[in-house]
């Protein structure tokens, strides 16, 4: 899930100087990632300390179904900024990314959005109950990624405005001295 802020021609020339510029283009994905890291802190303020009380806290995946633990230091400190030239799923592509990477964390966030759940799993229902969204089969889901990102996006569009201003201004220099492609 995402929100999106649409460039165009950014991501081409992003293109470009991660084969020509190398040093720029770390330099930049460097920037995207520094200036988006209150609002990865902020989104992962946002998980719980206790989603389930039966939900184990600590070892390797468990149970039939292989379920990862839910760590609370994990699941707050995995929300990472990540910035490069990926796609979304068909939606063009992405230079600055919210990502959950704690595999627990995960799972509270996004259970119940494929076909494979019942609409009356348990643990669903007991994930749901904890907010104010209900899952619908076969719809994705977001438990607090998505609304967080998405309420808190003014942090980070001018710090993002900032670095695509930086890209341009080095584009349009190499345009002026006739080393552009």
């Amino acid at each position: 899930m995402a929100t999106n802020l649409k460039f165009y021609g950014i991501n081409e020339t992003l293109r470009y100087l991660k084969d020509y510029e190398k040093d720029l283009y770390k330099t930049l994905r460097k920037d995207l990632v520094t200036k988006a890291q209150p609002l990865s802190r902020l989104v992962g303020s946002r998980f719980p300390d206790k989603p389930l009380s039966n939900w184990h806290s600590s070892g390797d995946r468990r149970g039939a179904a292989r379920m990862p633990p839910y760590m609370v230091g994990k699941a707050k400190a995995g929300v990472k900024p990540i910035a490069g030239t990926g796609s979304s799923r068909g939606k063009g592509q992405v230079i600055l990314r919210i990502q959950q990477k704690d595999a627990g964390a995960q799972v509270y966030d996004s259970a119940g959005r494929g076909n494979y759940e019942t609409s009356g799993s348990t643990f669903i229902n007991n994930l749901d109950s904890k907010s104010s969204k209900k899952s619908n089969r076969g719809t994705t889901r977001s438990r607090i990624m998505f609304g967080a990102v998405k309420g808190n996006q003014k942090m980070i569009e001018q710090d993002v405005l900032e670095v695509i201003k930086k890209v341009d201004a080095y584009t349009t220099k190499a345009i002026n001295a006739g080393t552009g492609r």
